[in-house]
C-alpha cells in the first residue's frame, strides 16, 4: 500500500536544493565582498582591527558583545513595536551594526590570510583578506555550529575590534 502525501510531502524537490544551494552561495559571496571592500576602503582600519584580534580578541569579544547585543535588540525592538516613523531607524540601526561587525571582521580575515602566505600578498594586500574570508566564510556557512556560533562570534568580534581600531586610529592622530 502506497500513501501519497501530494504537495506536503517532506521530499525535496531539486528546485527547494538549487534554491538553498544559490541562497547560501550567494550569502557566502556577499560577505566575502564586504569584506575585500572593507580593506579597500579603510585598509588603515583594518590593519588595527587584524591587530586587535591578535592583542587582546576578549576584549574584542566582550566589547562587542556588551554594544551590539543592546543595539540590535533596541532597533529590532523599534522595527517590530515602534511607530511606523521609527521602524525605519530601527532596521537601519541594525544594519549599520551588522556592517560595522563585517568591517570590523575583515580585520579577523586578515589574521586568517596572514597565516595563508603567498608571494604576491608583497604586491597585493587584499589578496590576504580574502583567501581569510573565503576560510572564515566557509566556516561560517557549516551549518550549525558556523550559523550559530562562527557567525555571531565573528561579528560581535568584529564589533569590538572596530571600535577599538577607531579608537587607536584617534589616539595615534592626536599624538
Amino acid at each position: 500500500m502506497k500513501v501519497d502525501y501530494g504537495k506536503e510531502s517532506s521530499e525535496m524537490i531539486m528546485a527547494d536544493v538549487l534554491l538553498w544551494t544559490f541562497v547560501i552561495l550567494g550569502f557566502f559571496v556577499i560577505t566575502v565582498a564586504y569584506w575585500v571592500a572593507a580593506v579597500a576602503l579603510a585598509p588603515d582600519w583594518v590593519e588595527r582591527s587584524c591587530e586587535r584580534f591578535g592583542r587582546s580578541p576578549w576584549r574584542s569579544f566582550l566589547l562587542g558583545a556588551g554594544v551590539g547585543i543592546p543595539l540590535i535588540a533596541v532597533g529590532l525592538g523599534l522595527a517590530n513595536n515602534g511607530p511606523p516613523a521609527l521602524k525605519a531607524f530601527g532596521i537601519i540601526g541594525v544594519l549599520l551594526v551588522f556592517l560595522l561587525g563585517l568591517g570590523g571582521s575583515a580585520g579577523l580575515c586578515l589574521r586568517i590570510g596572514k597565516g595563508l602566505v603567498n608571494p604576491l600578498d608583497e604586491r597585493q594586500p587584499w589578496l590576504r583578506v580574502k583567501r581569510g574570508g573565503i576560510v572564515l566564510g566557509l566556516m561560517v556557512i557549516f551549518p550549525v555550529l558556523g550559523w550559530f556560533f562562527v557567525f555571531p562570534a565573528a561579528l560581535l568580534t568584529g564589533i569590538g575590534a572596530a571600535i577599538l581600531a577607531w579608537r587607536d586610529g584617534r589616539k595615534g592622530s592626536e599624538q
